[in-house]
């Protein structure tokens, strides 16, 4: 039941990516149900009256809604050249027109892979979901989707590919996220308040092994503790910020950590793809990271490397643009 349902035909393409949510309505349903039974058999003010039959059928009303959106499917409909959803099964929304939308694609959402479709007003938003959530890029349904599924919607939605107009490629020469740097390109990074947190970390830890009655109060864990946790996120900090430099020359990318004593090497021509990391906080949006994904030579794996984080999603596709272009990759 995760993976997505779909019928695909000449002028329309049904989708159906929220099936899973019909067990789980059926499963939560009983479970509260049984729960219910049990909180009115051992209540007798429950037994009274109609309160026993409300709780039921407030279980049910909600439960029944669940299963119906299980069953909504996502429609691209060729003859209108829209994209909507039918809620339920039944009630349609007004969609979006297919002028209106700019890419079909897949997203990775914090451990999983999701596809949605994303309009020109919000290219790096949120999005319309139009698939079950998957493991990975490796998942085999996430395969299957990608090799059954896109290639059509992108037929339908954006016409074919010879037909389609060619974008003239014109080299970026202001850059906003990357500063000249030895023949290559350096990430620019927000130094100031992260300078003055390890300044503050390093008194701390300074102060701490200096005055041995430093939160001791004749608890000497306590006291190693208070000592030695600035420490450690000094170290923490230390591996985490680095630079970021772009050898052109060399094609490669060079990520420092450590202050420079660690260095790792990536090659342009690992390069795969960018993936596109919405983050959640608590089911409310924290951000957006920007990771590359590089094969690892001479075997089937790959790593992944985080790049920028972005508060909001305006930023995003020049980001994209600056570094494609210094990479010389086309996205």
């Amino acid at each position: 039941m995760r993976k997505t349902k779909w019928l695909i035909a000449a002028d329309k393409i049904q989708l159906y990516p929220f099936r899973v949510y019909r067990p789980i309505a059926v499963v939560v349903g009983i479970i509260l149900i049984a729960l219910w039974t049990f909180c009115v058999r051992d209540s007798p003010r429950l037994q009274q009256g109609a309160s026993a039959i409300n709780g039921y059928a407030i279980v049910v009303f909600f439960c029944a809604l669940w299963f119906a959106y299980g069953n909504t499917i996502v429609i691209f409909d060729a003859g209108q050249r829209r994209f909507f959803r039918k809620l339920g099964g039944l009630i349609s929304t007004s969609g979006i027109s297919f002028d209106d939308l700019a890419a079909i694609q897949g997203v990775t959402h914090n451990t999983s892979v999701v596809f949605r479709a994303f309009t020109k007003q919000n290219r790096h938003g949120k999005g319309h979901t139009i698939s079950s959530y998957y493991g990975g890029w490796n998942d085999k349904d996430a395969i299957v989707f990608q090799e059954e599924v896109l290639p059509a919607l992108d037929h339908m939605v954006f016409g074919a590919a010879e037909s389609r107009p060619v974008a003239t490629y014109v080299p970026i020469t202001d850059f906003s996220f990357y500063s000249p740097k030895d023949g290559g390109y350096e990430l620019k990074q927000r130094k100031i308040g992260l300078i003055i947190f390890v300044l503050a970390l390093l008194a701390w830890w300074i102060y701490g092994l200096t005055h041995p009655e430093f939160a001791n109060k004749g608890n000497s864990t306590a006291h190693n503790i208070a000592v030695w946790f600035p420490f450690v996120l000094l170290v923490i900090f230390a591996y985490a910020y680095g630079s970021c430099m772009f050898d052109k020359q060399n094609g490669k990318m060079v990520r420092t950590y450590f202050f420079g004593f660690v260095k790792k090497e990536y090659m342009f021509t690992d390069f795969v793809r960018f993936h596109i990391v919405r983050k959640t906080t608590n089911f409310t949006y924290s951000g957006t990271e920007i990771r590359m994904e590089f094969a690892i030579p001479n075997t089937n794996k790959s790593r992944f490397i985080s790049l920028r984080n972005f508060n909001g999603t305006k930023q995003i596709d020049r980001f994209l643009e600056e570094t494609s272009d210094i990479m010389g990759v086309r996205r």
